[in-house]
């Protein structure tokens, strides 16, 4: 359809193609989309990423279909609160009359993280969640692993197809607000709009004894099918309505002694950050799940440190585990269904800190620090994962 007969449209849906088509895309695979609405507005927030997820556990090149996952391979998994997520490693948005928004690297563990702050286990099986390819469990996320297929159907009938996906990653196009009204876009505002995605590597989607006997990178993943789907409506030839995108961006560091100071510099304006941590020697192993939330050993003491918006020197000192888990919480959602509260009954799942500010803040010349107290010894160091929330406004 011509640009002028689109244009007149009351309510387009659109769906873009990578601009370098392949057959499937694989592990470290950068691809790159360009959403282009002459003569509309999009409609922020309507972004998804569509597609087919195939498993494999043999990696071979091409890879084979006598390679995907059968009935009695029970004991494979990717973590179930994410979902297709897991291969979104690194989600990059940019417009041709405004440059770069975000650059949001380690995008699976804050979705792991956004989910358990704002969600129950239960709730990965609503359909919102369920296109996603999130579940309520490991079974059913080890059911999703084997593809489309009937259960009675033998694992040698036919040719069995990858489990299809419609995701909404998280990125600023899906977190934009304007006020009271539905934030819109104009083409006019920021041209084409590129869209990049980096898919995770091979042993930071797939954990399970049967992953782990297989050996580092081989079980694999493809991705098929691939494209990007968003709304647009008729440009008004109104003046661009302000638009808030919210953004986050992401800092990593080690955790290795039993007073860790961690300082870094952001450079957006962020209005909180939020943390989580990783026994590093399980980082990307096979055997354990790479989005886990740790929680460090005997952690008796958080200390933030930080410049309000005034220039003062401010100090937070939070020692009980409730107030670190609720002040986490804040900084992540004000939701009070969660998963994270859990951690004040049991040890070690869905655990994190962080801190909301009274405002936007400019953290590129003061730094951000942050003290831990804990057990964590050199020998067994953790990651830090250091995710600051801002905006990007137009």
């Amino acid at each position: 359809m011509s640009n002028s007969s689109n244009s007149q449209r009351p309510y387009v849906h659109h769906r873009a193609f990578p601009l370098s088509t392949q057959d499937s895309y694989k592990e470290y695979t950068n691809v790159d989309f360009r959403l282009s609405f002459p003569g509309r507005k999009m409609v922020a927030n309507s972004l998804r990423v569509e597609g087919r997820f195939n498993a494999y556990k043999l990696n071979t090149s091409p890879p084979q279909e006598a390679n995907r996952l059968i009935s009695t391979d029970s004991k494979s998994f990717y973590d179930p609160q994410i979902g297709i997520n897991a291969c979104f490693q690194q989600l990059t948005t940019s417009t041709q009359n405004q440059g770069q928004l975000e650059l949001l690297s380690e995008a699976p563990r804050l979705c792991k993280m956004i989910n358990t702050s704002m969600a129950t286990q239960n709730d990965m099986g609503n359909s919102h969640n369920s296109c996603e390819l999130k579940t309520r469990t490991l079974m059913l996320a080890n059911r999703v692993l084997k593809g489309e297929r009937f259960d009675n159907v033998l694992d040698t009938d036919s040719t069995r197809a990858g489990m299809s996906f419609s995701s909404k990653p998280i990125c600023c196009l899906n977190m934009a607000s304007a006020g009271m009204g539905q934030p819109q876009v104009k083409y006019s505002t920021t041209g084409d709009i590129f869209f990049t995605v980096q898919l995770a590597r091979n042993d930071a989607v797939f954990f399970g004894s049967d992953v782990a006997t297989a050996g580092s990178n081989a079980y694999n993943y493809t991705l098929s099918d691939l494209s990007i789907s968003f709304s647009s409506v008729p440009d008004d030839n109104q003046p661009q309505m302000p638009i808030d995108f919210h953004t986050s961006s992401n800092v990593r560091q080690t955790v290795q002694s039993t007073f860790s100071n961690v300082s870094v510099n952001e450079a957006n304006l962020s209005n909180s950050v939020s943390c989580s941590f990783l026994k590093q020697s399980e980082e990307n192993s096979p055997s354990y799940n790479n989005t886990r939330l740790d929680k460090p050993p005997l952690v008796t003491n958080i200390e933030y440190l930080f410049n309000d918006a005034t220039n003062k020197f401010l100090t937070f000192n939070l020692k009980s585990n409730q107030e670190i888990i609720e002040r986490y919480l804040e900084s992540m959602s004000n939701s009070k269904v969660n998963s994270v509260q859990n951690v004040m009954n049991k040890a070690g799942e869905n655990y994190g800190i962080g801190i909301k500010f009274s405002d936007y803040l400019d953290l590129s010349s003061n730094k951000f620090g942050v003290n831990i107290s804990s057990s964590v010894s050199s020998t067994d160091p953790y990651i830090i994962f250091l995710y600051f929330h801002g905006k990007v406004s137009i």
